[in-house]
């Protein structure tokens, strides 16, 4: 028996250990530990007032931010019945497609391709790929711009409220960010191409994924939920999703009707193909539907095409007024909300009394829903490179975690690999 270990890795959103059991070539066990401290954000809020919990549930994670804020309104306006205006939808979304090009960014530059590139980070892979750095920040930064015109800051917006927003961008504002959208395309294309031509492990494992849809959007707000096999009612998601307690991990596992599935970039794209831009269609080098976990990246890199595309035309389009904040009016209830964060599904579920006070709050995060696929995927895709150094298999399984893009703090630093 042989143990090997690994007790340093960057470039995840968070912490955590793999365990990994193999005997005469066969994996027998697969653990990923999560070993952060549980957060208790369902426990926080409890017996708070509803216009507390944007504020709060923001703080889930800096890097989906918007998407906790927007989705706990969305949440509190469903239980209320408080129908939000035309424009304060379209501004909400232009803030969670912004959030995603953040994420996507982040990841692809700075987390994902210096492994493909050979570096240990980023700060060694500038030297000699500065135009990529440069453009993944440039990318980053226009991003974070939007969020902060429209949210009034890039991370933890304030100006997002129940029933509308407290401050509108001036039209000035909004045609600057558009001039700087259609700037930014060719960088987003070159991003796409940089991504396609990355040599990926040649991998599948058949599973089901989930994404929001619509018949002609490529939504993140505002749809229903399908898989590669049936539609999911949103409010009955809790009937057949089934978040689960490991011994071996301070965060959630989540199966669909007690199997594993996958949310995130693939599984939209691998949905709502047909729904791309042109450019977008265009650099997805791809197969649909794909089952290959490593291609999440691509998808990443063809998604930021997508909604550079998208925010350049609904901005361009808008004309923006100054609007009432829609009133509220707390009765017992529940609302459940669902949007895309960069990583996948993410569901806000609460229910309140009379005055508004939160009873009971579930929030199941795209990272708890991928991390049973992440395991079973590591089981079957382990064997095929067991003949490599330990080095190119830590590697590979590196990789392969990496492309789920896994945020741990929502459910950064190490991954600690442990072998039997």
């Amino acid at each position: 028996m042989t143990h090997i270990t690994l007790n340093h890795i960057a470039k995840i959103e968070g912490h955590a250990k793999l365990n990994v059991k193999i005997t005469e070539g066969k994996v027998e066990e697969c653990k990923m530990e999560v070993f952060e401290g549980s957060r208790y954000f369902e426990a926080i809020v409890k017996d708070r007032h509803y216009s507390d919990l944007p504020i709060i549930t923001a703080r889930i994670c800096g890097i989906c931010s918007q998407a906790h804020a927007i989705s706990s309104i969305e949440a509190i306006e469903n239980a209320f019945g408080v129908k939000a205006s035309n424009q304060t939808k379209l501004l909400r979304e232009v803030m969670c497609i912004a959030s995603l090009i953040q994420s996507h960014v982040l990841h692809l530059y700075f987390l994902a391709l210096p492994d493909y590139l050979g570096y240990d980070g980023a700060l060694s892979m500038a030297a000699k790929h500065k135009k990529e750095v440069v453009r993944g920040l440039k990318l980053k930064k226009l991003a974070n711009d939007i969020n902060t015109v429209i949210g009034g800051r890039d991370v933890h917006a304030i100006t997002c409220v129940v029933g509308g927003f407290t401050k509108i961008p001036k039209d000035e504002q909004i045609k600057e960010l558009v001039d700087r959208l259609k700037d930014a395309k060719n960088d987003a294309i070159e991003t796409a191409k940089l991504f396609a031509k990355i040599k990926y492990p040649k991998f599948e494992r058949r599973t089901e994924f989930f994404a929001m849809v619509k018949p002609k959007d490529y939504t993140v707000l505002n749809g229903g939920i399908a898989s590669s096999k049936s539609k999911v009612s949103t409010k009955d998601y809790a009937k057949h999703l089934r978040e689960y307690i490991v011994p071996y991990s301070t965060a959630k596992f989540s199966v669909y009707k007690e199997k594993p599935y996958l949310v995130g970039a693939l599984a939209r794209v691998n949905l709502n193909r047909k729904n791309l831009s042109y450019n977008a269609k265009k650099a997805l080098k791809l197969k649909t539907p794909c089952y290959n976990p490593f291609m999440n990246n691509l998808c990443q890199a063809v998604e930021v095409v997508h909604f550079i595309e998208c925010l350049t035309k609904m901005l361009e389009e808008v004309k923006l007024k100054e609007e009432e904040i829609v009133g509220v009016k707390p009765k017992s209830s529940r609302g459940i909300s669902v949007s895309e964060a960069p990583r996948g599904l993410l569901f806000h579920d609460y229910t309140f009394d009379s005055k508004g006070f939160v009873k009971t709050a579930n929030i199941v995060t795209p990272t708890a829903q991928n991390l049973k696929n992440i395991e079973e995927d590591i089981k079957e895709f382990l064997p095929s490179i067991l003949k490599k150094k330990e080095s190119e298999i830590v590697l590979e399984l590196e990789k392969l975690i990496r492309a789920y893009d896994p945020c741990i703090s929502c459910s950064a630093h190490f991954l600690e690999v442990n072998w039997l």
